[in-house]
């Protein structure tokens, strides 16, 4: 299967303007957050504790008076929060509640299941948003792994992750064996394989099927330009605290200091032991 994606080349810098300006007209917003580091296991994790909420956001949650959205967001996004449709299948949306600034959602255009395996297509979307910054992608597969939409959409967010990191758990995964204490599957990237969806697939395939997992099994898959991490998961949250690929990355968003305190205390890596497969 051929790439049908447009060239890249000032992708970011056109995701940046739309940003500002759906956040400009009130249709995105955004978490303000203080970061704490939290040293664990060879890992210097990253806390992002919200400080300030978007409209109808809590500590607790979405509150009641929050405006409702649509069941299905991703069949007619709102106009302001679209890109550009990447393929013939896919589109770019911003994130309309948004923690890190930017971060996209590559939505299939019509409807898929975001339990079902990954395509060939699906990479060819994600290869057009791999080709002009330092990004890491990522797919939670299943509401147990942290998914709130059933509408197949990957994750994009650029790096770094953190101000002292770029990915805060490269320095486990750069290594020829990751040592990670849970159930994963995870390979060093050959150069440029981020821009060959034919070749990304049957890697992830590999890891999926290595990983022990049979389609819809929840598990989390992670990308960056160097590396690739398949994580299965056991149920979505530590305590009352929803736990999504990005702390698989080092990188964890809590609503307060409560819950803060809770992943420090008990260890980050005890978190990502809890919620994955032994």
């Amino acid at each position: 299967m051929e790439s049908h994606a447009p060239p890249a080349v000032g992708f970011w810098t056109e995701v940046v303007d739309r940003a500002d300006a759906a956040l400009a007209s009130g249709a995105m917003h955004s978490f303000e957050c203080a970061l704490e580091f939290v040293a664990d296991a060879g890992v210097e994790f990253v806390l992002r504790v919200a400080t300030k909420f978007p409209p109808g956001e809590t500590a607790s949650g979405r509150s009641a008076a929050a405006p409702k959205l649509p069941r299905d967001p991703f069949a007619a996004p709102e106009p302001a929060l679209v890109v550009r449709d990447l393929t013939p299948t896919h589109r770019a949306l911003l994130n309309k509640f948004s923690v890190l600034r930017e971060h996209l959602l590559l939505v299939t255009r019509e409807y898929e299941d975001q339990r079902a395996l990954l395509t060939e297509a699906d990479f060819a979307a994600l290869a057009a948003c791999m080709q002009d910054a330092e990004v890491l992608a990522f797919y939670n597969g299943g509401t147990e792994a942290g998914a709130s939409q059933k509408h197949k959409h990957i994750q994009v967010v650029t790096l770094p992750l953190s101000p002292r990191h770029s990915v805060p758990m490269d320095v486990l995964l750069e290594k020829p064996q990751a040592q990670l204490p849970f159930k994963h599957a995870a390979a060093r990237l050959p150069v440029g394989a981020a821009g060959r969806p034919a070749e990304m697939l049957r890697m992830y395939l590999d890891l999926h099927a290595r990983a022990g997992l049979a389609a819809p099994k929840p598990y989390n898959l992670l990308v960056t330009h160097e590396w690739m991490l398949v994580v299965p998961r056991a149920r979505d949250r530590f305590e009352d605290i929803s736990i999504n690929s990005l702390a698989f990355a080092g990188s964890f968003f809590v609503r307060d200091a409560r819950h803060a305190h809770i992943i420090a205390s008990s260890g980050p890596m005890h978190v990502l032991k809890s919620v994955a497969m032994p």
